[in-house]
């Protein structure tokens, strides 16, 4: 009689455990408004990568990936109750973003930026890019800033295969 090998079932084991940990849990439905708690948050998201303080709730946000397609702001009631759940990189979100805005203001808005781009030419600019899906393609929202200052000088789209500027 011969005895199969574990090796792979171990490797199947492995796989499963990371694709669970790196699963979106607000799309399985494993976090809900109303019924989910800061432990919750914790045990099946980790800890948020930026926490807004405001009156009477907390937001807390957690970027999907470095380069995720996803940002989720999770509004969280003073008695620790999941309130409501926002995926922000949206086209209306982005519209929101204008010139003159300061970089603190955009990400209360977009959060935290998954890549930074400079160039020689330009050194007191920097863009900020941000990954989501737009019809199931990814594709990059950029917002640049002059420096020091740190306010918005321009948006625009860069497809991950090419450049496409809005010009605004």
């Amino acid at each position: 009689m011969t005895l199969a090998s574990p090796l792979p079932l171990l490797v199947a084991g492995v796989a499963l455990a990371l694709a669970t940990a790196a699963c979106d849990r607000v799309a399985t439905g494993e976090l809900q408004p109303g019924f989910s708690t800061v432990t919750d948050l914790r045990t099946k998201m980790g800890e948020p990568r930026v926490v807004y303080r405001e009156p009477g709730r907390e937001i807390w946000v957690y970027p999907l990936g470095p380069e995720g397609t996803k940002t989720y702001f999770m509004t969280v009631t003073p008695d620790g109750k999941l309130q409501t759940i926002d995926q922000v990189l949206s086209e209306a979100n982005f519209a929101r973003i204008q010139p003159g805005m300061s970089r603190e203001a955009v990400e209360a808005i977009i959060g935290p930026h998954g890549r930074e781009q400079r160039f020689a030419m330009t050194p007191n600019e920097v863009t900020f890019k941000y990954r989501f899906l737009r019809s199931n393609e990814p594709i990059f929202f950029d917002v640049t800033y002059t420096l020091p200052d740190g306010r918005v000088k321009a948006t625009g789209y860069d497809e991950v295969t090419g450049k496409v500027d809005s010009g605004r």
